[in-house]
């Protein structure tokens, strides 16, 4: 093969690597986004048991 081929295979190589580096960093932005999501999730759960119980305990204070 000539350099210029070798070059050039090479650097589809390097461009197809690019390419993959690409995907998985979509993929791990997702993935993040993904647990972001469940952590607000969790929090809203929360913040809504927190509020069940202040008014149980409301009603169980006042007769």
């Amino acid at each position: 093969m000539s350099k210029k081929t070798e070059k050039a295979k090479r650097n589809k190589q390097i461009g197809t690597l690019t390419d993959k580096q690409k995907y998985e960093a979509k993929i791990l932005e997702k993935d993040a986004r993904i647990k972001e999501l469940e952590l607000e999730l969790i929090i809203a759960e929360l913040e809504l048991e927190l509020i069940i119980a202040k008014k149980v305990a409301a009603r169980n204070f006042w007769p």
